[in-house]
């Protein structure tokens, strides 16, 4: 999934942009953090249909810890929603 959205950013106009994996000393890990023109965007991937926002806690700390407006969740759900006040749930399916 890390590799398709790699590509995908590849493929659209959007340049001077990295990727990269995040974990702190502390155990925070975030699967894929963006950043670029757009700013900081932390990724989470999960294989399942719903992600509990308790699984998340990794994601929650480098958003406050950051201070960023949001972060992402990529899933198998079908609904995008918002899963909290910074953590948006989107289907793989969007991509």
């Amino acid at each position: 999934m890390i590799e398709e959205i790699i590509k995908g950013l590849q493929a659209i106009i959007v340049t001077n942009w990295t990727a990269h994996y995040y974990r702190s000393r502390s155990g925070v890990e975030v699967d894929l953090v963006l950043t670029g023109p757009f700013g900081v965007l932390p990724i989470e991937i999960k294989h399942g249909v719903s992600t509990p926002i308790k699984s998340l806690n990794s994601l929650q700390r480098y958003i406050v810890q950051h201070d960023l407006p949001s972060g992402l969740v990529i899933n198998q759900t079908t609904v995008p929603m918002w899963l909290s006040d910074k953590i948006f749930q989107l289907p793989v399916g969007c991509l």
